[in-house]
């Protein structure tokens, strides 16, 4: 077998080996955060969030129509899985092409030693960026950051062919093509642009003699060809089109055209490959006609509705998100932004410390180093991959810089611009919303191809170290060292990140959506808080056809005049509109509103009826009697200055409240802030994962529940796919939603076992018909479930809950069941002292006295009172003990 077919026959088993990596611990289903908005906008060709994606839609799109046996959104996610791979294919055959360009020997001429540590070595590098914690967990969601990721790889592979062809004739298609991939790219993603510089570079030492001079004119050149594609590409043809409408486009879309055609004819190679390159790179971007063409249509997911000239230029431009400047480092006004800055002495500080150190560092060390473990926030940890990666991949860098310092600094290019200089621009903000790793995906790349590089270059340093000069000796050498660093990178990566990276089996957020929204009565107006309340249901109304009779409001987006314009005039899906007072014109006009405190009445005399004529039916008494009209007190949603504001969004919930609570339900998601809920806290019915707007006042927010309805939802209604399977992993955002479910289930026992002996009628759990059972069988029941489906020790649980669990089982009789809590808990307690937590050990003595352990009960009161110096709490708990 040749070296060629060798090197392919590898590349293909990367690429193969990859994907069927991907495939088996790829999500079942539509993951949290964006991945529910990208599917949803893809399968209808919707708009997403600025500054969208299109040809990743139109690949969604095509992905979502293939029959197979899958949810859509397993579909759909094939596309991150496919890409993956191929970019763990590139890198193997980019490490290749850069190991042969120091080499002297021909790659077709490599003995056995030297294509074992270049194909070995290439493939080590290629697996450490496959295993990487990042990519991986970008490999098996939708998200565009592994087709972006996939178009860096290309890009890169395709300059390094031009370099190896170069000055042979024709080699000008290897740079029409990475134009190209450029072009499409933008489409996908704008971190793929960073590779310009790169590219440049490689086409700067091909040509040219390095000297001060023509490297000025490289960093000059190379400037201008990112700010033609940045500002008079992406940006400036959106502003042709705002300013001149479509004859400027059009004007100059035919002189890019006649300039190829003229060049062509008068046989100026150079500048008819700019022009060309220029025209490719425009053809790829026209993927963005999709998006001003589709908002014309009105789809129901038409963020920014960009159907206008202006409009499309705002939401390419990210207008939405404001500008972020590269100095002051601290510059948000924000209040919650301020407070994060003053724990820093200055810019400089905080740039150092927070936006590189822990937003760039820390992932950067996650990928290469170890992490700790996967809590938000988690920190890097040397005993996990025992640095090894970083190490090899170091000493690739230093070797590389030594064997041929040109692409050594190609490849340090590709990896500061899309690391350390991503920082910069970025000038990220205080606390961010989720972990931001995947972001820095072309600089964990980049660093993967110096681990390929390291390899190889052990491989070489070892045979002259132990002076084996016989082919058979270092063959052997080779084959050992590749094996080796395989296993301790490759093999320890992959023993590390497997579990952690399978979402095979996690159908948390699908599940997620499908309870809130079965939560709602018919035609329910919906409010929720930010992605991972507003995502899953998007996804499954417009992909799936639930309940899309449900208009969801997201609290987020209410403070942008085109959004509450759509919810006054669309009726998506056959949705009734929901009903405002505000003209459109005043609803675009939307702005902050200084206020102090206001009240109004809230009719609500037929949620009343509604309200007592469910509590006959159900069998409950009612706290109160409900409200003909509630004194709603309007509360600022925003205090600055020492001054109150009602923002756009309370502005918004109070007029779609007003207008449309005579005759539809209105609900908040459990994951809506009280300040998101107007002074409207006291005035809900806790239905599960929403809460009811009704007419009747509760002593506690959200403590009035109606116990049928309820227990309905929980025990019949709502699915918990695998939440009790050890053998699921779960990470962070789904275990930290799912275990809304445990509280809401001891919640509803507890409201059971306050008259245990009273018989109660509720659905069977299987459906078909109704059983009636004595309240305290149904908390029994109901705790059970939170316990077999919920178990504290994987999804934690308030330790003031726990102990409520322990009480109310020990008062059904229930040991077993009190058991499982109270070792929690002394779990729990092991972790700290009781001066750091005196709640928790409060609540432990309690759950002994609850299960009558009274003497120890007794030492964790001691030990408390101890700790805290307040003799007096053994006086409470001889009170507790009669």
């Amino acid at each position: 077998m040749t070296n060629r077919v060798l090197n392919r026959a590898i590349a293909a088993l990367l690429f193969l080996g990859a994907e069927l990596l991907y495939l088996a611990t790829m999500a079942p289903t539509f993951s949290f955060w964006d991945c529910g908005e990208f599917i949803a906008t893809a399968r209808t060709l919707g708009v997403p969030h600025p500054p969208g994606a299109p040809l990743f839609l139109l690949l969604g799109r095509m992905f979502s129509m293939l029959p197979l046996p899958v949810d859509i959104g397993a579909r759909v996610n094939l596309i991150s899985t496919l890409a993956s791979a191929g970019t763990v294919m590139l890198t193997y055959l980019i490490i290749v092409r850069l190991i042969a360009l120091y080499r002297t020997t021909p790659r077709n001429e490599w003995d056995g030693a030297e294509a074992i540590s270049a194909f070995g070595g290439a493939a080590v590098g290629a697996l450490a960026l496959a295993f990487s914690d990042s990519f991986w967990f970008n490999a098996v969601e939708t998200e565009v950051y592994s087709l972006s990721s996939f178009f860096t790889a290309m890009v890169v592979w395709l300059i390094l062919c031009w370099h190896e062809e170069y000055p042979e004739k024709g080699h000008e298609r290897w740079l029409l093509l990475s134009a190209y991939m450029i072009g499409l790219s933008i489409g996908v993603h704008l971190l793929s642009l960073l590779a310009v510089f790169a590219i440049a570079l490689v086409y700067y030492f091909r040509r040219f003699e390095v000297n001060l001079k023509t490297f000025s004119v490289l960093v000059l050149g190379s400037s201008t060809l990112f700010f033609l594609i940045y500002t008079l590409i992406i940006k400036g043809l959106p502003a042709l089109l705002q300013l001149a409408s479509w004859t400027g486009l059009i004007l100059f879309l035919a002189i890019l055209v006649y300039g190829v055609y003229y060049t062509q004819k008068h046989r100026m190679a150079m500048l008819n490959t700019v022009l060309m390159s220029v025209m490719l790179i425009v053809i790829g971007y026209g993927s963005y006609g999709l998006i001003y063409v589709r908002a014309q249509a009105s789809p129901p997911i038409n963020e920014n509705n960009p159907s206008t000239p202006d409009a499309f230029f705002s939401y390419l431009n990210r207008e939405q998100y404001g500008d972020m400047p590269l100095w002051p480092r601290r510059w948000s006004p924000e209040p919650t932004h301020q407070y994060y800055y003053s724990r820093y002495n200055n810019d400089l500080d905080y740039f150092l410390s927070y936006q590189l150190e822990r937003m760039y560092l820390r992932y950067f060390g996650w990928q290469f180093i170890g992490r700790s473990d996967q809590r938000e926030g988690a920190g890097v940890d040397w005993s996990v991959l025992w640095g090894i990666p970083f190490l090899v991949g170091f000493g690739g860098a230093v070797a590389h810089f030594r064997r041929q310092w040109k692409m050594g600094l190609v490849v340090t290019a590709l990896f500061i611009l899309t690391g350390a200089a991503l920082v910069v621009y970025l000038n990220q903000t205080e606390p961010q919303p989720r972990e931001r790793d995947y972001s820095y995906a072309g600089s964990f790349f980049a660093f993967a191809l110096w681990i390929g590089i390291g390899v190889e270059s052990l491989c070489r340093q070892l045979a002259v170290w132990l002076k084996t000069p016989g082919k058979r000796e270092r063959l052997l050498l080779s084959v050992l060292t590749v094996t080796v660093l395989g296993l301790l990178v490759n093999g320890r990566m992959l023993q590390a990140n497997y579990r952690v990276h399978d979402r095979s089996g996690n159908f948390v957020s699908w599940d997620w959506g499908w309870n809130i929204l079965q939560s709602c009565q018919r035609d329910a107006i919906l409010f929720t808080n930010g992605d991972n309340d507003t995502f899953p249901l998007w996804y499954l109304q417009e992909v799936e056809g639930i309940r899309t009779d449900v208009r969801v409001v997201n609290l987020s987006l209410a403070n942008t005049g085109w959004y509450l314009q759509q919810l006054k005039n669309t009726s998506p899906r056959g949705a009734r509109p929901v009903l405002f007072s505000l003209t459109n014109e005043e609803l675009e006009a939307i702005t902050y509103v200084p206020i102090d405190s206001a009240s109004v009445e809230l009719p609500s005399s037929a949620a009343a009826r509604e309200l007592e004529r469910e509590s006959r039916e159900h069998g409950f008494r009612l706290p109160s009697v409900p409200l003909e009209s509630i004194p709603w007190k309007i509360k600022p949603g925003l205090i600055y200055g020492g001054q109150g504001y009602l923002r756009p969004q309370d502005i918004a919930v109070y007029d779609i409240v007003l207008n449309n609570f005579a005759d539809r339900p209105i609900y908040f998601a459990l994951t809506v802030d009280p300040d998101g809920m107007m002074g409207l806290d006291r005035y809900l019915r806790l239905d599960g994962l929403v809460s009811k707007v009704v007419p009747l006042k509760s002593a506690d927010p959200m403590s009035f529940v109606d116990p049928v309805r309820l227990s309905s939802n929980l025990l019949q209604v709502y699915q918990y796919r695998n939440l009790a399977d050890s053998a699921v992993f779960l990470e962070e955002t789904s275990l930290r939603l799912a275990s809304n479910y445990s509280p809401l289930l001891i919640r509803l026992a507890l409201d059971l076992a306050d008259e245990p002996m009273k018989s109660i009628s509720v659905p069977k759990p299987s459906g078909g018909g109704s059983r009636t059972l004595k309240r305290g069988e149904l908390a029994l029941e109901v705790l059970d479930t939170a316990t077999r489906l919920l178990p504290p020790g994987r999804f934690g649980l308030n330790a003031e809950l726990a102990g409520s669990a322990v009480a109310l089982y020990s008062r059904l009789g229930e040991k077993q069941g009190a058991s499982i809590y109270i070792a929690y808990l002394e779990k729990l307690v092991s972790r700290t002292t009781p001066a750091r937590n005196p709640r928790l050990f409060y609540a432990m003595a309690r759950a002994y006295r609850a299960a009558g352990r009274m003497d120890e009960a007794g030492r964790v009161i001691d030990s408390l009172g101890a700790a805290l110096h307040e003799p007096r709490l053994r006086q409470e708990f001889e009170k507790m003990k009669e």
